[in-house]
């Protein structure tokens, strides 16, 4: 089963909606988006009632068990002009069950992503695209994430362009539940003012949370799935990740997995 790897430190929509999955289970914790002692706390102790390691990570054994009974679906696309992305991607999300949207280098590769992932997804909790980046910038169909504006005019997602791709990217709007949000996984989109503008942008075109790492980040394995180091979230209207976390609504009723 696809899923987020989630790790103490983590400050992302995504914990918020872990603590919820939590605390349907008993745990009473304040919903803020901040993976702390006490999440982590809290991990542990619903591994330990379920024989799972107790190492405190949300990661492919625990997170079937967490969302027991609860549609939660999350949709992948990668950049695959870059062979490798190709190779250690998508090849990981598959091997848990996933079954990514795959882009190669075309010069609209933007308006080809969005057509897909709107005809393939509904009430989704996360969408992650995968690529290289550069601060405001995250490849789609380059391999590159330059911040070359000839080269991202229609390919790739940047601050540059969004004058052009915003009436794109506000389709994806209609593809999210209650608790969706949006992840790019690529090297350093969220970092600095490019970052955080091109982010808040998209957030409010598309009305869900929107991260990104600020570091460099690594492909494959757990990194696939788990942003290395910090990360921005731009949440659209200005609210506070713990003010977007707490408005989720409840999970009711908890099925033992």
């Amino acid at each position: 089963m696809n899923y987020p790897f989630l790790k103490i430190g983590d400050k992302l929509p995504a914990v918020g909606v872990l603590q919820k999955l939590l605390n349907r289970t008993g745990a009473a914790l304040q919903v803020d988006g901040d993976f702390g002692s006490r999440t982590q706390a809290a991990v542990q102790h619903f591994q330990r009632n379920r024989h799972l390691s107790p190492d405190g990570k949300v990661g492919q054994n625990t997170w079937p068990r967490l969302v027991a009974g609860v549609s939660l679906p999350i949709i992948d696309c990668i950049d695959v002009w870059d062979p490798d992305l190709y190779q250690l991607e998508r090849r990981d999300i598959i091997r848990v069950g996933g079954n990514p949207i795959v882009i190669g280098g075309m010069c609209n590769g933007v308006e080809h992503a969005v057509q897909q992932i709107v005809s393939a997804a509904r009430n989704i909790f996360l969408l992650r695209f995968h690529g290289h980046g550069a601060p405001g910038t995250a490849s789609i169909a380059t391999g590159r994430g330059e911040l070359d504006p000839n080269m991202v005019e229609r390919s790739d997602i940047a601050l540059s362009n969004l004058a052009t791709i915003r009436p794109i990217i506000r389709r994806l709007s209609t593809i999210f539940g209650p608790y969706g949000c949006v992840q790019f996984m690529h090297c350093k989109t969220g970092r600095g003012p490019n970052g955080r503008s091109m982010l808040n942008q998209i957030s409010l075109d598309i009305g869900v949370p929107v991260s990104a790492g600020i570091w460099d980040q690594l492909g494959g394995g757990l990194t696939t799935f788990a942003f290395e180091g910090p990360t921005y979230t731009a949440v659209p209207g200005g609210s506070s990740l713990g003010g977007w976390c707490r408005a989720r609504p409840d999970f009711a009723g908890f099925t033992p997995a």
